[in-house]
């Protein structure tokens, strides 16, 4: 079973969830080897993670986000979290990880968070 489909835009990653279940699964090893197998494909990773699907966080569900976070940035890579439901950015802020996340409104202003900064 899929708990994502990828798809590339503008240089960028961009992942979209397709249900809060699979996020959720304390027990999905698989869903979270698939993303991290994406970000060790690349150097310096350039993704967006599109949760609109994803109507409620569980604490397996957070500690995914964190790992995939940590681990694009491990790589020198950035991810952006973007169309985030009402209930899932209100648990972020009470956790205070919405200061944490790169979090965008739409799915254009997180991939433009993404994008390399040029140089002079």
């Amino acid at each position: 079973m899929s708990y994502f489909i990828t798809r590339e835009q503008s240089s960028t990653l961009v992942v979209a969830f397709e249900s809060a279940s699979g996020l959720n699964d304390f027990r999905n090893n698989a869903l979270r080897d698939a993303l991290y197998q994406l970000v060790d494909e690349q150097s310096a990773p350039r993704m967006v993670a599109d949760l609109a699907s994803v109507d409620y966080l569980s604490s397996s569900g957070v500690a995914l986000l964190l790992g995939l976070k940590r681990r694009v940035e491990s790589r020198g890579g950035k991810i952006v979290y973007y169309n985030i439901q009402p209930m899932v950015k209100d648990l972020l802020g009470v956790m205070k990880l919405d200061r944490f996340f790169n979090l965008a409104e739409t799915e254009a202003l997180a991939i433009a968070s993404v994008r390399p900064v040029p140089s002079a």
